[in-house]
């Protein structure tokens, strides 16, 4: 599968859910309910114990068009080291060439953090993918219309303080997609391992971001 099936794939639903957790009790089963909820994507960050074992692991057990990546991905080997165990994309917090090379010469997806003209200008260069905004709190959604006034065909990623209540903000701003902590959508649930509400939470936010994009759409 190329590079651009995924990066349509993590755009369909407009939604990456990030794994960033020590409870891993209930973590495929908790996966699985994003996908049920109809988000393709999923990411498990490098800081989780074992993370390539567990990329592994969710390759293995998880649908087969339910893409798993890693992130928080900071060096070449470890760019490596995760398409080995299976990784589809690479996300990262910032900018660092040499990840983004490193994704390039594997012809995996790269999920470069850039929050300046700058970065944005010399990662595209350099063949990222998907720019990600972090943390995008810290910028607010106006950040991303003006972003597009000179990088209109911008795939960016809003990433750091979104929620159900300022999603659509982002999303109308022309942000394509957006993240959130996947075991903190309804922490109570992950950590009871109650999969039908967070499958619950996951449709209800998905709902949300469509009916943003729908909202923008209609304004062109």
């Amino acid at each position: 599968m190329d590079k651009q099936q995924i990066v349509s794939r993590m755009c369909q639903s407009g939604v990456l859910p990030v794994f960033r957790t020590m409870d891993l009790t209930h973590l495929l089963p908790a996966s699985r309910a994003f996908y049920d909820a109809g988000i393709g994507c999923i990411e498990y960050t490098m800081t989780m114990p074992d993370p390539l074992g567990l990329i592994r692991k969710a390759v293995a057990a998880l649908p087969r068009d339910q893409f798993v990546g890693a992130g928080t991905v900071m060096t070449a080997r470890a760019v490596e080291q995760a398409v080995e165990a299976g990784a589809k994309f690479i996300a990262g917090p910032g900018f660092k060439p040499e990840v983004v090379k490193a994704c390039s010469r594997l012809g995996v997806v790269s999920v470069v953090g850039a929050i300046t003209p700058t970065e944005i200008s010399e990662a595209l260069d350099l063949g990222a993918d998907v720019i990600k905004v972090f943390p995008a709190c810290s910028v607010g959604p106006g950040f991303f219309a003006e972003v597009l006034g000179p990088f209109p065909n911008l795939c960016m990623m809003a990433a750091g303080g979104i929620n159900a209540a300022n999603v659509a903000d982002y999303i109308r701003a022309g942000a394509k997609i957006v993240t959130f902590l996947a075991n903190g959508l309804d922490a109570a649930a992950y950590a009871a391992g109650d999969i039908k509400k967070i499958q619950q939470a996951a449709s209800a936010f998905v709902r949300v971001v469509q009916g943003a994009r729908d909202a923008r759409a209609s304004l062109r």
